[in-house]
């Protein structure tokens, strides 16, 4: 079910998706979600220490660009990097970010899904 925008990724231009990749918190968040599989937004969030509408800005940037795909039960809100469709439009970029992120932060995991 659709809750809100999320890009058709065919038509998300590398441009697009690198703008996605640009932001330190995006990444941080794209890190978490490579280690963690699909996460409920407000653990996003409350771990990053970063308020419901900063957060909601960068989600819905990551959204836009196709990075991850949002969902909603109930009033629980999740996330999950869409890393496959994403590998099948921009092949090696999702792994080769995360691993960068693990290497230079720490954080992430090995990106599989």
């Amino acid at each position: 079910m659709r809750d809100r925008f999320h890009a058709e990724l065919a038509n998300v231009t590398l441009a697009e998706a690198m703008h996605g990749l640009s932001d330190p918190l995006r990444l941080r968040i794209v890190a978490l979600l490579a280690e963690r599989g699909e996460t409920e937004c407000s653990v996003i969030y409350n771990d990053l220490g970063i308020s419901k509408s900063n957060a909601s800005h960068h989600f819905r940037v990551l959204r836009e660009c196709g990075l991850i795909w949002r969902s909603h039960q109930g009033q629980q809100q999740s996330a999950r990097l869409r890393a496959d469709e994403f590998e099948e439009r921009f092949p090696g970029l999702l792994p080769a970010v995360v691993k960068n992120i693990a290497e230079t932060t720490g954080e992430g995991g090995d990106g599989e899904q």
